[in-house]
């Protein structure tokens, strides 16, 4: 119901216009051809039904396929979503007003038509006002934070369901309306939603879902299509009408709102798929004989062809990350020295709070260097069909996750100096494929500088363990950002932060910057640069250069000599800044120089360096990247991040987001 509270206009034009539009279109055409239709459809009203049924978009429907197609957290995919739902919640009160007054009409008397409406509303209160407050109860009383229902929840969630079909159904409206006004009414997401999901969709996908379809498609039979061309013609005219008139109104609406043509049409095209709410309804009008065996099976080969060409034909149209690669590419190194620090700290769990705060505490911010802080709770979308993007709002209830995460973020907030760290915190549920969307267009929407991510392998000391899904969102985040990105791999830091808190200790002292050239690592170096201003950080820059290199004069070496010059004028008299060059012949020589010298600093700072242009670079890199376990990390990252001494180190990569090619992958130029 959220999507409802305050929809934008965009979502309400496209939703009432595709709605309205496909109507105005086929009903009056309807009605001007009718004496000419097959006598099987010319007395039915199953033209109309048709009409009704196409004109909407399903919500479930909509919300699983753009699941599939990882846009449910995308611009578009949002618009479509409430769109959907707007369309549907309308669509289900008119029935159940039609309902009501067609139940009026065939009253035998007063008496049994105020039972009726007396009945429907007692219902509509009881969901209000009995059902919501249990649900509530048992979701948030009841039930511990975190953990799924008890098995007698369960059960009683299962049969209130159950129940409210029955209890609609015996009054005398359509059996689906009791669950779907219950389903609005109890809180989605943990814990109602996500048990639901665990325990029943596994039951229902894998057993009634494919029985289902397939009966259906046992019914179809394209035989009776052949020699009847007229009768499913006739039917197929109006289809068109419906799908078209849809396509039409959605578009207008689009371009109405400043839509670019082809994101209208995508936005058009989600709003006509089909699927199993389609497939009911032809069921129910065969089941009641509305639709004969060539109605049926013309309807059903007809929702199979409007989805399989509207799926690619959304893929082809609509890139969600197509306005990020087209931003302007916001990044440290061109920033002012003492300009505002604008980072996105992404947070996948509880324990990612502690060393994130850790390194801004390392990150120089007083008065004169502000930071402004991002804030982003990312969690998997469990138990709920539309994904959420918002800022945070304390729980009323229990202390959430996210409550403890902002908490945390909002004592560094105090215990920094006044107008040195404002924070701004957010909470986002997506699936972790689409997970990236939510992640670049915060950090476009609030022009951060920088994105913090975590690592997704972490340890406790004991073992180590790895998340794959946070992997591949991390690997999404760094193709796709908008601005820098950096990766924090955590070894120990989280373990001292509370006697860091508690002594106003920064637990980063010590700071190596390796710095082998290239965009990645002068952004490392802008990074860096800022970690003096903290008072209590001392920061190692190490040149790694090339023995006997001679220079060829190109824009990366040239700009690498000017920031390092910069870099050094700034904190020569500084002498907690250090900095020293090496002279290597090959990678073994970087590798034994990272080797040699990290194990007396508590953080690393290195370069990505995921695609090495200068001839010098891959050369002080050379047969390092062959063993590669995280390529995310860069080829120093990685091997820092496995070597012997990782468990004592932390390591921060850095990549300067340059541009986006064609094939998707980082443009350093």
């Amino acid at each position: 119901m959220s999507l409802l509270r305050r929809p934008s206009g965009r979502a309400v034009a496209v939703g009432l216009a595709g709605s309205v539009v496909p109507l105005a279109i086929t009903l009056p055409v309807f009605h001007m051809l009718q004496p000419t239709l097959p006598a099987d459809l010319r007395g039915s009203s199953l033209i109309t039904e048709i009409a009704v049924r196409l004109s909407l978009s399903s919500f479930p429907v909509i919300a699983d396929a753009l699941a599939e197609l990882d846009l449910l957290n995308s611009e578009l995919g949002r618009i479509a979503l409430t769109a959907s739902l707007i369309t549907d919640v309308t669509s289900w009160f008119l029935r159940a007003c039609f309902a009501a007054a067609f139940l009026v009409t065939e009253a035998k008397s007063p008496a049994f038509t105020t039972k009726i409406l007396a009945s429907f509303v007692g219902f509509v209160f009881f969901v209000a006002f009995v059902a919501r407050p249990a649900g509530r109860y048992i979701a948030y009383k009841r039930t511990p934070a975190g953990d799924l229902l008890s098995e007698g929840s369960f059960v009683v969630v299962v049969i209130a369901a159950l129940l409210s079909a029955l209890v609609t159904d015996v009054i005398g409206f359509k059996y689906m309306i009791g669950p779907m006004m219950l389903g609005l009414a109890i809180p989605g997401g943990m814990p109602i939603g996500a048990t639901m999901t665990e325990r029943l969709d596994s039951f229902f996908i894998a057993l009634f879902l494919p029985v289902y379809m397939a009966l259906a498609g046992y019914r179809t039979d394209f035989s009776e299509l052949g020699g009847h061309e007229e009768k499913w013609c006739a039917l197929e005219l109006f289809v068109a009408l419906c799908v078209a008139g849809k396509m039409v109104g959605c578009i207008a609406a689009g371009l109405f709102f400043a839509m670019p043509i082809g994101e209208a049409t995508a936005l058009a095209l989600m709003l006509n798929i089909r699927g199993i709410v389609e497939v009911a309804a032809i069921n129910n009008w065969g089941d009641t004989m509305k639709a004969t065996a060539e109605h049926y099976s013309t309807l059903t080969l007809s929702m199979v062809l409007i989805t399989a060409a509207a799926t690619p034909l959304i893929k082809l149209l609509y890139d969600p990350t197509g306005r990020f690669a087209r931003a302007k590419r916001r990044t440290m190194e061109g920033a002012r020295p003492n300009a505002e620090l604008r980072v996105m700290a992404c947070l996948y769990t509880e324990d990612h709070a502690a060393p994130l705060i850790d390194l801004l505490e390392a990150s120089g911010a007083n008065h004169d260097f502000p930071v402004s802080l991002i804030v982003l709770h990312l969690t998997e979308l469990v138990g709920r069909a539309a994904s959420v993007l918002k800022p945070h709002k304390k729980s009323s209830t229990a202390s959430s996750p996210s409550d403890r995460i902002v908490n945390a973020f909002r004592h560094f907030e105090q215990q920094a100096a006044p107008g040195a760290v404002t924070v701004s915190p957010y909470v986002a549920q997506s699936p972790y494929s689409s997970m990236h969307h939510d992640v670049c267009s915060l950090a476009h929407s609030r022009k951060a500088n920088l994105i913090l991510l975590p690592f997704h392998k972490s340890s406790d000391g004991a073992r180590s363990t790895a998340n794959s899904a946070v992997r591949s969102a991390n690997r999404a985040v760094l193709q796709y950002a908008p601005c820098s990105v950096a990766i924090l791999v955590d070894h120990g830091l989280a373990s001292g932060s509370a006697c860091a808190t508690a002594s106003n200790r920064n637990l980063l002292q010590r700071v190596a910057l390796y710095f082998l050239g290239g965009p990645d690592d002068r952004e490392a170096l802008a990074y860096a640069a800022r970690m003096p201003e903290s008072g209590g950080t001392s920061v190692t820059v190490v040149r790694i250069k090339l023995r006997n290199w001679v220079g060829m004069g190109g824009h990366d070496e040239v700009r690498d000599e000017e920031v390092l010059q910069e870099f050094w004028q700034r904190y020569r008299e500084d002498e907690r800044v250090v900095y020293v060059e090496k002279t290597v012949e090959d990678g073994e020589g970087t590798a034994s120089v990272v080797r040699s010298m990290s194990d007396k600093f508590d953080l690393v700072i290195v370069g990505r360096r995921g695609e090495d242009r200068d001839v010098e670079g891959s050369a002080l890199t050379s047969g390092l990247s062959e063993w590669s376990e995280c390529p995310e990390l860069g080829v120093l990252g990685d091997m820092l991040a496995t070597a012997e001494f990782a468990s004592k180190v932390s390591i921060l990569v850095i990549q300067q987001q340059a541009g986006i090619t064609t094939g998707g992958e980082a443009d350093y130029q």
